[in-house]
Order: C-alpha cells, then sequence, then structure tokens
C-alpha cells in the first residue's frame, strides 16, 4: 500500500465517522429518556426487599437490552458508553452520580423511608441520566465529527 492508498484509506474512515456522527445527532429524546428510565430504576430498586428489587432490576436490564437491540438495528450498531475519548470522563462522572443516589437509595432501606422520598430518589437519577446521555450524545458527535475519535 503506497501513500496516496493509506490516505484514501484514512479519509474514507473519517467520512464514515462524520456520518454515523449525523446519524447520533438524529438520536429521538425518548431514547434518552428510555436510558434515563433504565437507570432510575436501577437506582430506585436499591430502596426496596429482595423481590421487588429483583423485580425492577429485571425491568430495567430487559430495557437495556431494548436499547441495545433497537440500537443496533435502527443505526447498525451500538455505541458502549465506557470507550475511549473525550466521553469517557462523563461516563464515569454519571456512574458515580447514579452509584450515589443508589447508596442513599440504600439508607432510605435502612432507615425505613417511605415511598415518596424512595420515588423522589429515582426522579433526581432519571433526570440526572436523561441530561448526561444528551450531553453524552453532543460531546461524542463533536468528536466525531473534529476526527478525533479514539482507535
Amino acid at each position: 500500500m503506497n501513500q496516496d492508498e493509506a490516505r484514501s484509506a484514512l479519509d474514507g474512515v473519517d467520512d464514515i465517522q462524520r456520518e454515523f456522527a449525523l446519524a447520533c445527532a438524529k438520536y429521538p429524546f425518548w431514547r434518552h429518556a428510555a436510558f434515563g428510565l433504565v437507570m432510575g430504576l436501577l437506582v430506585l430498586a436499591q430502596g426496596f426487599d429482595l423481590l421487588p428489587k429483583m423485580a425492577l432490576v429485571v425491568v430495567a436490564m430487559a430495557g437495556c437490552a431494548w436499547l441495545v437491540t433497537d440500537d443496533r438495528r435502527r443505526y447498525g450498531m451500538f455505541v458502549n458508553g465506557y470507550r475511549k475519548g473525550r466521553t469517557l470522563p462523563w461516563t464515569l462522572a454519571l456512574v458515580a452520580v447514579m452509584l450515589a443516589a443508589g447508596g442513599v437509595e440504600v439508607y432510605a432501606y435502612f432507615a425505613g423511608w417511605s415511598l415518596a422520598p424512595k420515588l423522589g430518589i429515582a426522579a433526581a437519577a432519571f433526570a440526572v441520566a436523561l441530561m448526561g446521555s444528551v450531553l453524552w450524545t453532543r460531546i461524542y458527535r463533536r468528536e466525531l465529527l473534529a476526527g478525533g475519535a479514539a482507535k
């Protein structure tokens, strides 16, 4: 392979990244909300006894599997949030916030809090995950459009 062929191949990769970035911009709002719901359910589950907790986790995992399947059907691939690049710090921050929210749910469980504050904690987790999903997608799109995707 000579230099011209190599440059042409790299240009092709950049074109594909730009096309995918534009497809990411088309994520419908419900897709971000569905991610938020999955995260909210996982957080909420921590505030209950074993059987309700298991039911909420099963529903959340089914939602996660559905999101992966839907992304692969619509866009031809699923982009894992735990990837190198500019999105990784955002992903890790989101994980830390969700773990903290889950910890508050565990505290609520052992402190005997009623359902209302537990739902409030889960609603806050939903809102943070929703916002996090929207912002993560924007960061990822900018990274791809700039041609700076981590290899």
